[in-house]
């Protein structure tokens, strides 16, 4: 009851239109006009004000008030992976290790910012702020004419990026004084409302007369300093709200690990590769000198289980052997459904195998397809190790092996795709 009463305090139109409606459903007449031109109201202004908190397009990017502790941990964090990361790689990284440097000293600067935009010399300014390309805490847009698309564009991907930006107008003699209006309406339809700051950072020059010593005058085409006075007090206000500075930090820090992940996961890969190799050249000897046809893949599934338990380890994924033995076994009868096993077997056995004569072609080609699929196997696991590492291995993941392996193969087709992948040498 006392949370109905406060919304009609504070929503009064709606209490009336109440009233008014009670009123009307008494018999009164009169009071029906009353009821409706109320209702109405309030309720085109209830609609109105929804649409106008829906479709105002935000201003300045939101900024989360971080403090300097809750940076300082996440950066403790930041360094703790890198440690981890040198600790897997067996050796120390010195490039990251200067990154993870600069981020302590972002977080020491007062304000670091960018120029963008269409500025030809930088203005000297009389702040103490830091001049970087990477992650700032501000972009300082400077802006002279209609916005082309592409300045359109890179202020979208900056928002996108939620990058502050703060858009400054660069005043000029040649300008018409409805330019600015028109950049404003521009700025507006990609959503930035922050007002324009202007500056003059070239002054057109100036006729100036001074009076000498001896009375005559000194004439003289003079140039007036740059007007930064707003581009200054906004910079000087900016300094005080520390806050901006920790989300650029913070921003920073996200593109540290990312870079940390890409050194990790291509280390990974480097090792995964080297994993199948040697497996693939176990599976092509086993499956070649075993002397029964119809086990030309499954005798080598020992080798292939045991490759699997290799490559999860070194993406840090626990497997059991048993759990590679099912893994293989699904494996197996994936291969079965599409027909390779089969292929690969009477081809050997009927027309190699079975005479001494081409009996160490036939061992040749088992050889090969057995490789063959060990290569594809280990391609496939490791594919599902990187894009997919919280879920479970199931034997669901050697689906994707039906758009790589398309039985039945010829000799010669066979022999080009599994050729490639029997180097001696990563």
């Amino acid at each position: 009851m006392f949370g109905w009463w406060g919304r009609l305090r504070r929503y009064p139109l709606i209490g009336l239109g109440m009233v008014g409606a009670g009123l009307w459903v008494m018999g009164h007449g009169w009071e029906a006009g009353l009821t409706l031109g109320v209702g109405g109201l309030a309720l085109a202004w209830l609609w109105g004000r929804r649409c106008l908190v829906a479709k105002t397009p935000a201003g300045a990017p939101a900024s989360p008030r971080l403090t300097r502790p809750e940076v300082e941990t996440y950066l403790a964090q930041l360094g703790q992976e890198l440690a981890d990361l040198e600790q897997e790689l067996g050796e120390p990284q010195p490039d990251l290790q200067q990154d993870w440097q600069a981020l302590h000293q972002a977080l020491d600067t007062p304000l670091s910012i960018a120029w963008a935009g269409t500025w030809t010399t930088l203005p000297t300014l009389n702040a103490p702020v830091a001049v970087t390309d990477a992650h700032p805490a501000w972009v300082i847009y400077g802006v002279q004419d209609r916005l082309a698309t592409a300045q359109l564009e890179t202020l979208t991907r900056y928002r996108q990026q939620e990058q502050p930006v703060q858009v400054v107008w660069q005043t000029a003699p040649w300008q018409p004084p409805t330019l600015r209006q028109e950049v404003q309406a521009q700025l507006q339809h990609i959503g930035y409302t922050q007002p324009l700051l202007s500056i003059t950072p070239q002054p057109p020059a100036v006729w100036v007369r001074r009076l000498q010593g001896d009375g005559t005058w000194e004439e003289s085409w003079e140039i007036p300093p740059p007007v930064l006075d707003e581009l200054v007090q906004w910079l000087a206000q900016r300094r005080q709200e520390p806050h901006w500075q920790y989300r650029a930090v913070i921003r920073r820090g996200k593109a540290f690990q990312a870079t940390l992940e890409q050194r990790r996961q291509a280390f990974r890969a480097q090792q995964a590769q080297r994993i199948i190799h040697k497996y693939r050249l176990w599976a092509a000897v086993t499956a070649g000198v075993n002397p029964v046809p119809s086990l030309d893949l499954w005798a080598t599934g020992a080798i292939n289980a045991q490759m699997l338990v290799d490559l999860a380890q070194v993406y840090r994924r626990p497997l059991t052997l048993s759990q590679a033995k099912d893994l293989v076994m699904a494996l197996g009868r994936v291969l079965v459904q599409m027909g390779t096993i089969e292929w690969v077997t009477q081809w050997a056995g009927t027309w190699l195998k079975s005479h001494w004569l081409t009996y160490g072609l036939g061992g040749a080609v088992q050889a090969l397809s057995a490789a063959y699929v060990t290569h594809l196997a280990g391609e496939t696991f490791v594919e599902n190790l990187q894009k997919t590492p919280p879920r479970e291995l199931t034997p669901g993941i050697w689906q994707s092996l039906r758009t790589r392996l398309r039985p039945p193969l010829d000799g010669e087709k066979l022999w080009q795709q599994v050729l490639p992948h029997l180097r001696l040498s990563h």
